[in-house]
């Protein structure tokens, strides 16, 4: 039975406040931060917000693990990205009546972190080594997207399965010599949604790569046996 994560209960004695541009802040600061925050505890499978609904404010992963969807208007769902503790999940807040741009949801037990736009706003303008921080942060995130706008645009589906599994195994995977076991159970279908390609060619790739003793397969855990060939084909 998988256990509970620990919750996060002040931010003074969080592991992860120096790895996390909003929270990186000390003193007074950090008083008023603990103020203009609220915390939220979410089960499994839960629906943290909706594509198309306003930003109440900014939201941190504390811990667990979600994913964020988009929809297209025949409903046909794609997963953008999975986040673990300590990534920001919404990025979009700063603009005037801003709106969610993915539906978060949990994938395991998680704790959120909800801040007050307006109010934290008001801590940057106190702290300008902070909204560099942050501008920062955004810049990289318009790199990522550039990334993920390559892979569908340029790469194979057997070069995105591959960029994909190596993406998941560097970012959540736990190492055992030269083998990654991915630290995610997913379904196929979500294999296939954040490779951008049908859940058959995923079936079918997956099946190739296991044949090629790229990887094994035990009932949604993956465990990849050559990193260094997967990279080549995701380069390729």
């Amino acid at each position: 039975m998988k256990r509970k994560p620990c919750l996060i209960e002040n931010c003074d004695t969080c592991g992860l406040r120096s790895k996390v541009v909003l929270c990186d802040i000390e003193g007074k600061d950090l008083a008023e931060f603990q103020k203009i925050k609220r915390t939220l505890e979410y089960a499994p499978h839960q629906t943290v917000f909706y594509e198309g609904h306003v930003c109440l404010g900014l939201y941190v992963l504390c811990t667990g693990k979600v994913k964020l969807t988009r929809s297209s208007a025949r409903g046909q769902r794609q997963i953008v990205r999975i986040l673990g503790p300590g990534e920001l999940i919404e990025k979009h807040i700063f603009g005037d009546g801003a709106l969610h741009e993915v539906t978060c949801e949990t994938l395991e037990p998680s704790q959120v972190c909800v801040i007050d736009k307006e109010r934290y706003l008001d801590v940057i303008g106190r702290n300008p080594q902070l909204a560099i921080k942050l501008i920062q942060l955004l810049s990289k995130e318009v790199g990522v997207n550039m990334d993920h706008l390559d892979q569908f645009t340029f790469k194979t589906a057997r070069e995105r399965l591959a960029g994909l599994l190596l993406d998941l195994g560097d970012r959540f995977g736990k190492k055992d010599d030269d083998h990654v076991r991915v630290g995610l159970t997913l379904k196929r279908e979500e294999v296939a949604e954040m490779a951008g390609i049908t859940v058959e060619s995923a079936i079918r790739l997956l099946g190739v790569f296991r044949d090629e003793e790229l990887l094994t397969i035990d009932g949604r855990t993956i465990t990849l046996l050559n990193p260094d060939r997967l990279e080549k084909i995701a380069r390729r």
